[in-house]
């Protein structure tokens, strides 16, 4: 990290926001780079900030809600850019729009590899399921449930979100596969792929 503390000026009224910003940028950069949360410490990421460890508490009460907050941010700005892709799809029928966010979906992932394995990569800490906050990756179904229900009728069917599901986690895993091979990755053969797994899906009545 950082060779020693710099102190960071004392923030002026109304700057509390920036502040956090900076806090935000320099702890995904710190956890980008370990690639594990339980390497991230609030009095590191102070540290590299350049404001005292308590300061970082008017903030951030712990690590966890840290680290939540970075995550519900990138699933956030993924759910916003699917919805655009999907509402400037040149064909609103559900089809062309589920592939303009699917392949969009795919270029996101490649266009930003780590914020993407912020995202799903990072070694989490384990913490009972009861004691978790609510994960950010509902917000992301959500979107992607609006987009198949109408395949299904628009009914709102069970069946509808496990489609959902089936559909994201097989754009990760070709995306995930793409880019674990040992050479550039060919965009163009991604999105083939996604074209493919769409084909599969059901017309809509």
């Amino acid at each position: 990290m950082g060779e020693g503390f710099r102190r960071r000026e004392q923030s002026q009224r109304g700057e509390g926001a920036a502040l956090k910003d900076e806090i935000l940028r320099t702890a995904a950069r710190m956890l980008m780079e370990s690639g594990r949360e339980g390497d991230l410490s609030l009095r590191a990421v102070a540290r590299e900030v350049g404001i005292s460890a308590p300061s970082i508490y008017l903030h951030f009460k712990n690590r966890a809600e840290l680290v939540a907050t970075l995550t519900q941010r990138a699933y956030r700005r993924l759910a916003v850019e699917l919805r655009s892709a999907r509402d400037a799809a040149a064909e609103k029928e559900p089809h062309p729009a589920l592939r303009a966010m699917a392949r969009h979906y795919c270029c996101y992932a490649l266009d930003n590899p780590r914020v993407y394995h912020l995202m799903f990569g990072i070694e989490r800490i384990e913490v009972p399921r009861d004691e978790a906050d609510p994960s950010p990756m509902r917000e992301v179904l959500q979107v992607w449930l609006d987009a198949v229900s109408p395949l299904r009728r628009g009914q709102g069917a069970p069946g509808d979100e496990q489609l959902a599901v089936l559909l994201w986690a097989s754009l990760h895993g070709i995306v995930s596969m793409a880019v674990a091979l040992p050479f550039p990755t060919d965009r163009r053969s991604v999105l083939s792929r996604v074209d493919d797994l769409l084909g599969l899906l059901p017309d809509a009545a």
